[in-house]
């Protein structure tokens, strides 16, 4: 099995993912970014943004953890590095192998689902210099990913649009960047109420 998988959708990351550590009981952090590629950001930003999507976000701090790690991708994306950085406390943290499994099989019915939606349209919103516009748009979402852990469904729908953005960098599908803006702004709009009302 060789080295950067080289993932285009939603499934191929997934893929990749699981793969990164069949061989062993559990699989790190290093094991996933050398099976996805220490130059594919959008993916690397992708995977660890829908495990918070997931029940296991339930988990008390793993939502912070992922975050970090989509933080520091998009970090770099925005930057313009080549090749990821990650320092190695991020890297060594490993995952049992079975666990991962039932974490992506939670994705797996609507990854399918997406993929058939995605496709290449509207590029001139997600080709560069625009790639990096939604790379700090992802940024400034994970960093507020650590307050709102223990609000129910609000590190969810962060998430979800941070995956949405990453996917519309992967797939070369701008329509997917609207649509993540509105979800931003829904979720914005609710969050005022909410404050307002309180």
């Amino acid at each position: 099995m060789k080295d950067d998988c080289e993932p285009e959708s939603v499934e191929d990351v997934l893929e990749c993912v699981e793969e990164a550590g069949e061989a062993d009981e559990r699989v790190s952090v290093r094991d996933i970014v050398r099976r996805i590629g220490e130059g594919a950001f959008p993916p690397l930003m992708l995977a660890p943004a829908l495990i918070i999507v997931t029940p296991a976000s339930a988990i008390i701090g793993l939502s912070t953890f992922c975050g970090m790690i989509v933080a520091l991708v998009a970090f770099q994306m925005v930057i313009g590095r080549d090749r990821l950085w990650l320092p190695a406390f991020i890297l060594n943290r490993t995952m049992r192998h079975r666990r991962l499994e039932r974490v992506i099989s939670h994705i797996e019915r609507p990854a399918r689902y997406i993929d058939r939606l995605t496709r290449k349209r509207l590029t001139v919103l997600v080709d560069p210099p625009m790639a990096r516009l939604w790379a700090l748009l992802c940024l400034l979402l994970s960093l507020v990913i650590p307050v709102f852990e223990l609000v129910p469904m609000s590190a969810t729908i962060i998430a979800a649009t941070i995956s949405l953005f990453a996917l519309a960098m992967l797939a070369r599908d701008g329509l997917l960047v609207i649509l993540g803006l509105l979800v931003l702004a829904g979720a914005a709009w609710l969050a005022w109420g909410f404050a307002s009302a309180a």
